[in-house]
């Protein structure tokens, strides 16, 4: 019997009772019955919300919440079911029901209805699937709350899983594995399952594709809708279900009302008597434990794993024995585990998690480490220390006073915390009722809370975290002997091998040698001098938000030294607060050089005060050290006693730093190792980089100051620390309730700390100013580094014109805010939902932080070419255009007071009411009546203004030579082979943007015997139809006999096959099989391709008018555009460098103070 079978073979408890103490009651209005919960709920210290706890007849269990300071309601209904039920032949299945649940209802059949509703309404929707919950969730405005509920609860009582739904979502799960494949905690995560004893619900494909589910119905001759409404029936029961409503009393419901509404509209949900979702079994059996896993990267990271195998343990959420041990090995302090591998050189950090605690499961306790390549070829050291740090804890004993410790923290947080946003409120307490032993008095509370301590539990978890009862997982791109990673998993393609562990990793007497040698490095935490002492003392506040969301910070001194600021908040029983400042030096933002030192002694200093205040962090306080452009920003927030405690362990680690020069080499390599990571990110992530490169100046890309780390020395960071802080100014912002002298005395404490020589010169100040892009289109094209990513990505920023100076350009803020509300949800249902585009499909709005023009961001990701989605986008802000002028005057001011409604919301945590104000400090605009202004704007707006503001920066057709567009295109390596003449900038210059889409649409399903300039010749000698949706080869019109689409599809499948012959016949060869010839004849002419729509683009290319078509040209400063950019075949700019293309561009003037 393995460890963990001698720890189950006590059986839990029975579950927590939910029939006692819950009274038959009726609803005000319709005398609906229900049974409310009677006994008192745990709560927090003065909480202004009302709570009410009851049970359908069906057995839904519910929470209702009134909540008076809201203006945006939240609900969240989970599924005790989830990817452990997924029957192993439709591996994915509770995933894509998840997908497919929202495509319409009995009652509201319109697949596109909720989320319609909801942009009306100012609100949002998503769903997640784990192992064992599928949660859905929604936010909407407090007056839309009623019409949402209402069409919510449809999904789960009369769903219509509609058939040619599931096809396109299928698309969009494929889609979103793809992205999966690309991501190295994704990979991790999967080869962690996917290795587990075979056949466990737990070593399942969880996500699913394409191939798991529908090819797999297919190979069995089965509908896969039909598959997914047997697994709805067979699941999807009101007994397993939780559902928590979050109602703001601010112009919506009462508390009766929220009752009323739960109890008429999810009655109907049918209770099919399903047990809840449990896995008695254990992942790790004993032919899985003593093994050694070793799987391949994408990015160049050195990743190491302990997972220990846990019994079921929900049943002891009240002691949590978990969380004390958790908390000691992650504990980063001095004597940690974590701060001795850190001053070895081993590892750069250090995570350890567990199975969520509202599983009803056994367990697995993660120890992961990411690991320096040092620490990484010397993983059985490693290891042997995290076994020696065990051997500590246990040797002194389960310490109670560490656990009241523990405890007085959890009570600080939940008794006296901020409260938590609706929807985050929501789904917490929905999904922890998933848990069979948690009691209704605990609702609320859940694992917020420690409340009783358990020595001998503690002491049995202890005691499984043994040499005998782990694996591990050790994750590098490249091992010294490839042989170690002989299989391949059959859906990420991680190439994997799994060896038994060696005999000195299993055995604790072998390993007691080394323990020997770090015995002495390793001991127990220290009492925690940060945890407040003033918590039973403090009086609760149960007056209504102190910071008015429009309120500006006071001013209380400046002068050539510094600024200081404070803005009064008053939320929560536990007075908090928060420090801001930036300290800028001359020193950094002149050269990429600076730059790159001001990140290492970022970096350098992290590291050194994790192991100072650690204990800072575990009692709520916590701490932000980055380089912003030319200064070095420092925040503290938490605990209003002790932040300034904090900020001065900060400050004088700073001033008194020396560095090392192995701790520099250390850091110096992981600087590189980010760098390099940036080159192989995301596809979007790289093209949003992009962008913020090109709308600033300095601002240096990646890659710049990438090179420049191999140009610094242990040295030259000495010599910057000692230099970048002699002459300085100084920002500080303290919000809280916190006096004035208080403040000032907290800012005269910093600037003895800094101690600088002198004020900077106010000549010398130096700020970031905007690029003020001139009318015209601009394309960049970057081609990834990541040869594993197959995705491509466009983000295509529309802007308006630059503000004069110190107007604040609100009203083309409030357009687009406007705009962007209204065509969020449109767009990703046309260009993902419908036209499968790319999983990641977004419209938002930007704004210039550094007193630029605002802007239009759509961006996308996926497997379609940069070029096709460029022009999709472009089609569909042509199609849009009518939806906007058809907008009825109702359905106008509807969407004009959803976003002033979210503009209003109150900040309920200290570090947005902080965050407010504290960026418009940065920038230097003090553009304190930003919401305010804005707000204004949008409630004067007409739909004339918006109509105008559209055709004259928006719509392509109108091609104003008032656009400014900056399109960004990231292309797969893959992609870009496909298409070699694509990296030249002369291909743009050469050929319309419709045919190079159509070319790549061609290469990329394999006809790439087809030259571009035999497609351009092909749609050079075509005409468009009038009538794509013919069926016959001609139409017959005015002008006479015309072709269909259809038709030049066969013509372009024909041109394709005797291409092939041609150049076969050419090289003498026997040229591509026929049946290969023959798929790709067929996909040339099916009329639900992607390449169909292409072929219809640029047949009609010469009608259709788009800024990216024909563009117009760029007036730039000083006509120097010949020398640095590059025109395509339509006038748009080709950037081919980016700081050429803003030394070309006037600035924006700076800020004034």
């Amino acid at each position: 019997m393995c460890p963990i079978d001698k720890q189950q073979s006590v059986p839990p408890p029975e579950p927590a009772d939910w029939q006692e103490l819950f009274d038959e009651q009726q609803t005000i209005e319709s005398h609906a019955p229900y049974y409310n919960y009677t006994g008192n709920i745990v709560l927090p210290v003065g909480d202004k919300r009302k709570y009410r706890l009851f049970r359908l007849p069906n057995n839904i269990r519910v929470v209702c919440i009134s909540d008076p300071d809201v203006k945006q309601s939240a609900v969240s209904l989970a599924v005790n079911v989830g990817s452990s039920a997924d029957p192993s032949e439709f591996q994915g299945m509770a995933h894509a029901l998840e997908h497919l649940l929202f495509m319409g209802t009995a009652k509201y059949p319109d697949a596109r209805d909720f989320e319609t509703y909801l942009t009306s309404h100012g609100g949002y929707t998503n769903a997640s699937t784990t192992s064992t919950i599928t949660y859905y969730r929604f936010a909407v405005n407090n007056r839309g709350l009623a019409g949402a509920l209402d069409r919510f609860a449809q999904f789960f009582i009369a769903p219509l899983l509609d058939a040619n739904c599931v096809a396109r979502e299928l698309n969009a799960i494929e889609s979103e594995f793809r992205s999966n494949v690309q991501n190295d905690a994704q990979r991790r995560s999967h080869i962690m399952r996917a290795t587990c004893c075979s056949g466990h619900p737990y070593s399942q494909f969880m996500g699913g594709n394409y191939a798991s589910l529908q090819t797999s119905a297919e190979q069995m001759g089965v509908q896969l809708r039909d598959r997914m409404a047997e697994f709805f029936a067979a699941h999807y029961s009101a007994d397993v279900m939780n559902l928590v409503i979050v109602g703001g009393s601010q112009d919506g419901a009462t508390l009766d009302e929220l009752v009323e509404w739960s109890v008429n509209m999810f009655s109907p949900v049918m209770n099919r008597n399903v047990v809840r979702m449990a896995i008695p079994s254990h992942p790790l059996c004993e032919q899985k434990l003593g093994t050694m896993v070793r799987y391949q990267t994408l990015g160049n990271a050195h990743d190491i794993t302990l997972t220990f195998a846990l019994p079921h343990t929900s049943h002891l959420y009240c002691s949590a024995p978990e969380q004390y041990v958790k908390d000691l090995l992650a504990y980063g302090g001095l004597g940690s585990l974590q701060a001795c591998l850190k001053q070895l050189g081993w590892i750069a950090s250090m995570s350890v998690n567990s199975s969520p605690p509202n599983i009803n499961s056994p367990r697995l306790l993660k120890i992961k480490f990411s690991a320096t390549p040092a620490g990484f070829m010397q993983y059985d050291k490693l290891v042997a220390y995290v076994f020696a740090y065990l051997r500590a804890i246990r040797a002194q004993g389960v310490q109670e006073w560490y656990f009241r410790e523990l405890q007085a923290m959890t009570q600080m947080s939940f008794f006296y915390g901020e409260p938590m946003y609706p929807i985050t409120v929501a789904v917490n307490i929905a999904c922890q009722m998933c848990n069979v032993y948690l009691r209704p008095e605990h609702v609320v509370s859940g694992t917020q809370l420690l409340y009783e301590f358990d020595r001998d539990q503690i002491e049995a978890i202890l005691a499984l975290l043994n040499p005998e009862n782990y694996r591990l997982f050790l994750g590098a791109r490249e091992f010294p002997d490839s042989a170690c990673l002989p299989e391949v998993d059959s859906h990420f393609g991680v190439r994997f091998g799994e060896a038994k562990l060696p005999s000195e990793l299993t055995s604790e007497a072998e390993l007691s040698l080394v323990m020997l040698d770090c015995a002495d490095q390793l001991y127990f935490p220290e009492p925690n001098k940060y945890i407040t002492q003033h918590i039973a003392t403090t009086e609760p506040n149960n007056t209504a938000l102190d910071c008015d969301v429009q309120q500006a910070p006071l001013l209380l001194e400046r002068n050539r030294q510094f600024e200081l600021w404070t803005r009064q908040f008053s939320h929560g029983a536990l007075p908090r607060g928060s420090i801001s400042m930036f300290v800028e030096t001359m020193a950094v933002h002149t050269t990429s050089r600076g730059q790159v030192l001001g990140e290492l002694l970022v970096r350098v200093l992290n590291d050194r005060l994790a192991k100072e205040l650690y204990a800072a962090e575990m009692a709520g306080i916590k701490h932000k050290l980055l380089f912003s452009e030319h200064r070095l920003c420092i925040s503290v927030i938490g605990v209003q006693e002790k932040m300034a405690l904090v900020l001065l362990e900060i400050l004088n680690e700073l001033r008194n730093l020396v560095v090392t020069n192995d701790e520099f080499s250390l850091h110096l390599d992981q600087a590189r190792r980010v760098a390099e990571y940036m080159q192989i990110s995301s596809p979007r992530l790289q093209a949003s980089w992009q962008q913020y490169y090109l709308r600033a100046t300095p601002r240096w890309h990646h890659m710049d100051w990438a090179a420049e780390l191999n140009n610094v020395a242990a040295a030259d960071l000495q010599e910057f620390v000692s230099e970048a802080f002699s002459q300085v100014y100084v920002a500080m912002l303290v919000v809280g309730q916190v006096s004035d002298r208080k403040a000032m005395c907290i800012l005269d404490q910093s600037l003895a700390a800094l101690a600088p020589h002198s004020p900077i010169p106010s000549v010398l100040y130096s700020q970031v100013r905007a690029v003020s892009i001139c009318p015209g289109t601009y394309v960049q094209r970057i081609i990834t580094d990541n040869a594993a990513n197959s995705d491509n990505s466009i983000n295509c920023t529309i802007y308006t014109p630059t503000p004069t100076r110190g107007t604040g350009d609100y009203r083309s803020k409030a357009m687009l805010s406007l705009i962007a509300h209204i065509m969020a949800i449109p767009f990703f249902d046309q260009l993902r939902t419908q036209e499968q585009l790319g999983y990641m499909v977004n419209c938002s709005w930007i704004t210039n932080n550094s007193g630029g023009a605002s802007g239009l961001q759509l961006c996308i990701q996926g497997s379609s070419n940069p070029e096709y989605m460029c022009l999709r986008v472009e089609k569909f802000l042509v199609d849009f255009t009518p939806r906007l002028e058809s907008m009825s005057e109702c359905e106008f001011q509807a969407n004009i007071a959803a976003r002033v409604t979210a503009n209003l919301e109150l900040p309920r945590k200290i570090v947005k009411a902080t965050n407010q104000v504290w960026q418009k400090i940065q920038d230097g605009n003090y553009d304190f009546e930003y919401t305010g202004e804005l707000n204004a704007q949008l409630e004067s707006l007409t739909r004339a203004d918006m109509l105008e503001f559209w055709h004259t920066y928006v719509n392509p057709l109108c091609a104003s030579a008032e656009m400014t567009r900056v399109v960004v295109q990231v292309w797969s390596a893959g992609a870009a082979d496909l298409a070699p003449g694509m990296r030249s900038a002369e291909v743009m210059a050469e050929y319309p943007l419709p045919t190079i889409a159509l070319h790549l649409c061609l290469t990329q399903i394999g006809a790439d015997e087809l030259l571009l300039s035999d497609v351009g010749r092909f749609v050079a000698t075509s005409g468009m139809p009038s009538d794509p949706n013919l069926d016959s080869g001609v139409e017959i019109d005015a002008d006479g006999p015309r072709l269909t689409v259809a038709e030049y599809q066969r013509r372009l499948a024909a041109l394709y096959k005797a291409v092939v012959l041609e150049t076969a016949a050419a090289e003498q060869m026997l040229g591509k099989p026929s049946a290969e010839v023959e798929r790709i004849c067929a996909l040339i002419a099916d009329d639900q391709a992607q390449l169909c729509t292409a072929l219809q683009m640029a047949l009609e290319s010469d009608q259709f008018t788009s800024s990216l078509l024909t563009s117009q040209p760029a007036i730039l400063c000083g006509h120097k555009t010949a020398t640095t950019l590059m025109q395509t075949f339509s006038g748009a700019w080709i950037i081919s460098d980016y700081l050429a293309f803003k030394r070309e561009q006037p600035l924006c003037a700076p800020a004034i103070p």
